[in-house]
């Protein structure tokens, strides 16, 4: 039995492991942007300043059980189909949205 990886299967795999921790990372900064975005919006809609500030820990508690449910769950699917095609396809859509939410608090 040889034990060592191909090398076609190497080069997919590590770039699936660099772009599971940029995924993650821009997940930690999109919280922190949602976190503000919605804080800002409920001031709009009349809540005080103190009220926003004050549900910012729940709403980020929420937000980061969220990310790390779909952290864990795309490291399953990730792990079951790197290489193919609907991997790197959920890369993209995962990025897309988190550069989104990034971008959409930068410009507001």
């Amino acid at each position: 039995m040889d034990a060592q990886p191909k090398p076609r299967a190497l080069a997919p795999s590590l770039l699936a492991i660099v772009l599971w921790l940029v995924s993650f990372v821009l997940g930690l900064q999109a919280i922190y942007d949602l976190t503000q975005l919605i804080a800002v919006m409920r001031m709009a809609l009349g809540a005080s300043p103190e009220d926003a500030r004050m549900a910012t820990p729940v709403l980020a508690f929420f937000l980061a059980l969220v990310l790390l449910i779909f952290i864990i769950w795309s490291t399953e699917y990730h792990l079951k189909r790197v290489g193919k095609p609907e991997s790197w396809r959920l890369f993209g859509l995962t990025i897309a949205v988190e550069l989104m939410i990034i971008l959409l608090n930068s410009f507001l």
